[in-house]
């Protein structure tokens, strides 16, 4: 008994060495996330700007997103939104918003090809349109502040990129999305590191809701329809640019823009499972998501659980004041890692003393994400089933 206490009690220390290693790759990503200067003025001259938005049902915040393109000092753009078989009123929205400014173009979509994913076909059919030397692909629940465009772009240019795909700041109003979203972002960068999206040796790629590329970096690789079968369009777009030898970055601007995310806890769990089946791809990966979440945030629980448990029945557990110990220290480090992902998700950092509740609901996220690669069934979103 004594002998296998010990190799419990050396693997455990050694999961507790991973994890302080964790919480200080933490801390050096934090300290070095691509990002850039808001502020700078761009060097360069900016070019025509197209911004496509594809939008479904969104008759309560479309209007807010397409003003707020129009309200940017960008100097040369046109807007071309993509209404996609919407069956509220987004197309009076719309159509309002275009009789008051002519920079507004609307396409209005009727039916879905079968076979093909509804994002990524709204945005191939508004490949006719586009008539900018740069596009920027923007999701419907975006909210941009009035230099954003101009800086983006002007990093793009200035940095000589052909792709450049931008993270900004959540918009976390109810308890459910502030307490699980920061914990997913942390998940999605575990698996994708930022820093490593604009290395052409590194294989990582990843997308987002607002991708700015120049039109002949997006033509070269065939655009929206190389992608129209793609359930995570925006990384495969980021994925065939790097095979293509194209420059590509990722980069955090959260003083440029916020983003809507699910909102309460039905439509937060729905949307995290189809992202966690897009984004983690296969059953070692999620495995391996499951294990860590549960060694993270719910094993020194356990742990202290079941020596209350032992105790009150009489059970001698050998060194269980060693485990104790540990317990609580791996409790600590795990608590300071929390803290500070949700202090960079810019919500409250309070929320991190809940994250063992926050890791419970990730793994139920995640076996209802594994349960869909098994089963690699039909997936319901927006109304439409793939």
């Amino acid at each position: 008994m004594n002998y296998l206490a010990v190799v419990i009690a050396v693997i455990y220390s050694i999961g507790l060495l991973w994890l302080c290693w964790s919480y200080w790759q933490t801390v050096r990503l934090v300290q070095q996330q691509p990002s850039f200067d808001a502020t700078r003025r761009p060097v360069s001259p900016l070019p025509r700007l197209d911004v496509v938005i594809p939008v479904k049902d969104e008759e309560q915040h479309i209007a807010a997103c397409v003003e707020s393109v129009l309200e940017q000092d960008y100097p040369d753009l046109r807007v071309v939104v993509v209404n996609d078989r919407s069956a509220d009123g987004t197309a009076s929205m719309l159509q309002a918003i275009q009789d008051r400014d002519p920079r507004v173009n609307r396409l209005d979509i009727a039916e879905l090809p079968a076979g093909l994913f509804g994002k990524p076909h709204a945005v191939h059919c508004a490949a006719a349109k586009l008539r900018g030397d740069v596009v920027v692909f923007l999701d419907s629940d975006f909210q941009l502040r009035p230099h954003c465009l101009s800086a983006i772009v002007g990093h793009l240019l200035d940095d000589r990129l052909d792709w450049l795909a931008v993270m900004g700041a959540p918009e976390l109003t109810q308890f459910w999305e502030r307490l699980l979203v920061p914990l997913f972002g942390a998940l999605a960068y575990a698996w994708y590191d930022p820093r490593s999206i604009s290395d052409q040796n590194s294989p990582d790629a990843i997308g987002s809701g607002f991708m700015c590329v120049r039109r002949s970096a997006y033509d070269a690789i065939g655009g929206h329809g190389a992608v129209v079968r793609a359930y995570d369009e925006d990384s495969a777009l980021v994925r065939l640019a790097k095979q293509a030898g194209q420059r590509v970055a990722y980069v955090l601007t959260p003083d440029l823009f916020t983003l809507r995310f699910y909102g309460g806890l039905k439509k937060t769990i729905h949307g995290m499972t189809r992202t966690c089946i897009g984004g983690i791809k296969t059953l070692p990966r999620m495995f391996i998501t499951l294990g860590a979440l549960n060694f993270v945030s719910l094993l020194p629980i356990e742990i202290l659980g079941g020596l209350a448990i032992a105790r009150s029945f009489g059970v001698r557990i050998p060194w269980a004041p060693l485990w104790v110990c540990m317990a609580l220290a791996h409790l600590f480090i795990a608590g300071a890692l929390c803290w500070l992902i949700y202090d960079r998700a810019r919500t409250s950092r309070w929320l991190s003393l809940a994250h063992p509740l926050g890791a419970v609901m990730m793994i139920g996220v995640c076996l209802r994400a594994t349960r869909g690669l098994i089963r690699r069934g039909p997936i319901t979103w927006r109304g439409t089933t793939y």
